[in-house]
């Protein structure tokens, strides 16, 4: 099964266009989301950068000419920020998602630029009723971002905490 959700290029979507919370029972393996896009601009990326990963190639457009990278490149980790919150806003990381418990295999496959626009694709790799709280289940999602020509920009597997139906 797969589920489009489609946002407003901003990446901001209001509550009536989030998807309805899922539960553990929802899901099953090869359960597939592709989230809205996501517009990264400049002062995104320079504001991101200043705060959390000051280093001259994203703070900096003369700076970053002489890096490897030629130009202003976004940090990996506001990637993943921007990645997290396309799956919040997509509705798969609210609701009975109640608890994220880890990242594994987390990889930059290419750079951001400004004015890359990204999506995300998450895919249930595996899913289980908890041992210690079988109230909840452990699902293990294979994410994918991409930019507007379909290169990989990340990759991870993301493991959450999700309430099941039956109580």
């Amino acid at each position: 099964m797969t589920r489009d959700v489609t946002l407003k290029a901003s990446g901001s979507a209001t509550a009536s266009e989030r998807a309805t919370p899922l539960f553990l029972e929802d899901l099953s393996v090869g359960y597939a989301v592709t989230t809205g896009e996501w517009l990264v601009t400049k002062d995104d990326i320079v504001s991101f950068a200043r705060d959390w990963d000051p280093q001259p190639f994203h703070l900096d457009e003369r700076a970053a000419k002489d890096s490897f990278f030629g130009r202003l490149v976004g940090s990996g980790i506001h990637t993943y920020a921007i990645t997290m919150r396309l799956c919040v806003d997509a509705g798969i990381f609210t609701g009975n998602a109640v608890a994220g418990l880890g990242f594994d295999q987390l990889r930059f496959g290419a750079p951001v630029y400004p004015g890359n626009s990204l999506l995300a694709r998450l895919t249930v790799a595996s899913l289980r009723v908890s041992k210690s709280k079988p109230e909840f289940g452990v699902v293990n999602w294979h994410v994918n971002t991409s930019d507007e020509n379909g290169r990989s920009v990340l990759s991870v597997v993301a493991t959450n905490l999700f309430r099941r139906k039956i109580r």
